[in-house]
């Protein structure tokens, strides 16, 4: 288990140290790509390790210089993948709150800037638009715990049924052993589908 625990880790700090290397290879030539590597990195969440807030740093900066080079839609669209990203990495509690919060206040205020689509919306101000705006991006709802655990459980169990399966379902010789594989096959089959339902429900 504790193999399986430690590989799982490695490879996924593996896969977002990856990401951030394409990114930072591609950010002077093609920043659009480079901004896809970004989000990739922050899906590819590490707790305690700076590559999420560095990659959010990046394409922060890259909006911002969009905003002020009068490309809004092209910096809405990185503030909202941006925001995206870190809820897309959530599981038992949601990474980078805070960059959610200053990417609600963004996108807040790009979308009240642009004309009203209604009447009503006409006779508001921009601060009441805005303020409309940013309770609905507030109203995101937490992951739910219970699917999370239960995601967890079932991700964790089914890599584990593999570990053993290979152990147990064959001898020293290379001789299939029928029962014990039927029955790591079988363990393996229920964590995997509670796997899929949970990150269904999450």
């Amino acid at each position: 288990m504790a193999v399986v625990i430690l590989s799982t880790g490695i490879k996924v700090v593996w896969n977002a140290q990856d990401e951030w290397n394409r990114a930072e290879a591609l950010s002077a030539t093609d920043p659009i790509r480079a901004m896809e590597h970004y989000e990739h990195v922050i899906h590819w969440h590490v707790p305690f390790l700076s590559l999420s807030d560095d990659a959010a740093e990046k394409m922060w900066a890259y909006a911002e210089d969009r905003e002020q080079q009068g490309d809004t839609e092209q910096a809405l669209n990185t503030y909202r993948v941006l925001r995206g990203a870190f809820y897309a990495a959530r599981s038992l509690y949601t990474p980078g709150k805070d960059w959610i919060i200053r990417c609600n206040e963004k996108i807040a205020a790009l979308m009240a800037a642009k004309p009203a689509y209604s009447e009503a919306e006409r006779k508001k101000s921009f601060e009441e638009r805005k303020s409309g705006n940013l309770e609905l991006l507030s109203r995101e709802k937490s992951p739910h715990a219970e699917w999370a655990l239960l995601t967890e459980i079932g991700f964790w169990g089914w890599m584990t049924c593999v570990f053993i399966f290979i152990f147990k379902a064959f001898t020293p010789t290379g001789a299939f052993l029928a029962r014990p594989a039927l029955y790591w096959a079988g363990g393996w089959g229920v964590c995997y589908a509670l796997w899929v339902w949970g990150l269904f429900r999450v």
